[in-house]
């Protein structure tokens, strides 16, 4: 029987996978994928991932975990020509396993996060859009940061000016250290907002307040901090977003948020 010695706390590093079951191999090869990447090794981390996902039979879950985090490990370790490729590749086997919307969340994260690192501002834009209109909770908003080269100061302030917006949503509904943590980030986003004023012309800046104050979000902030999912919850209640819809959802985005098309 699998037993690790807990006195040691890199246990996982020196273990024997001789006479361990398939499930005890799998979790310390998951360990040491962590180990790697958390000390800036993420080809022996990418190693690891791909021995698991070639031949270990796994469900959609846990292909779904690995693929993100191969993503994960290729954005951290640069991206060449061909790294671009195999991550593109990544991104069309993780999206054919996607079935719910929060399944959904998270590729829309993670392919943001890797078009950020790339060259291609409108995919990254469209990633962003139909993640903030899925659940628009400022974890989500943020993300836009992450591609900050692709927009101008105008663009920039617009988004300043909604993540607050969001902001004081979920910290009107906090309780506590994440109140106080939310507040911390509020604090620097209205500094940011107000650095972004000064370089603007008030008619920029009447044109984004006007149309903030105007539309009515789809996924307002008041649905975006009450986007739970139960585990008991049939699937079919949390519809992602069909590929067939994307070129609608992506346009009703930047027709509500102007400042940004």
């Amino acid at each position: 029987m699998f037993s690790p010695n807990l006195n040691d706390k890199f246990w996982y590093r020196d273990v024997s996978k001789e006479n361990q079951t398939a499930t005890a191999i799998t979790e310390i090869d998951l360990f040491r994928v962590a180990d790697f990447y958390s000390n800036g090794d993420y080809e022996a981390a990418k190693q690891i991932l791909t021995d698991l996902r070639e031949n270990t039979k796994n469900n959609r879950t846990h292909e779904i975990m690995l693929i993100d985090s191969l993503l994960q490990c290729t954005k951290e370790g640069g991206l060449c020509q061909s790294e671009t490729d195999y991550c593109l590749r990544l991104l069309s086997e993780y999206e054919s396993l996607l079935v719910d919307s929060g399944d959904q969340v998270q590729f829309l994260r993670t392919k943001a996060s890797i078009l950020a690192k790339f060259d291609k501002n409108i995919e990254f834009r469209n990633t962003m859009a139909l993640l903030c209109h899925l659940c628009g909770s400022f974890d989500n908003w943020q993300l836009f940061e992450s591609g900050a080269k692709f927009f101008n100061d105008v663009e920039l302030y617009g988004l300043k000016m909604k993540m607050k917006k969001v902001l004081h949503y979920e910290i009107d509904h906090s309780r506590g250290f994440v109140k106080e943590k939310l507040e911390k980030k509020l604090k620097k986003i209205e500094e940011e907002e107000q650095y972004l004023a000064g370089k603007l012309q008030q008619d920029d800046i009447d044109s984004i307040l006007s149309s903030l104050n105007s539309n009515k979000d789809v996924i307002s902030p008041e649905s975006a901090t009450s986007f739970v999912f139960r585990a008991h919850d049939s699937r079919s209640k949390n519809k992602l977003i069909p590929v067939a819809d994307h070129p609608s959802v992506i346009s009703d985005f930047f027709h509500r948020f102007p400042f940004l098309s």
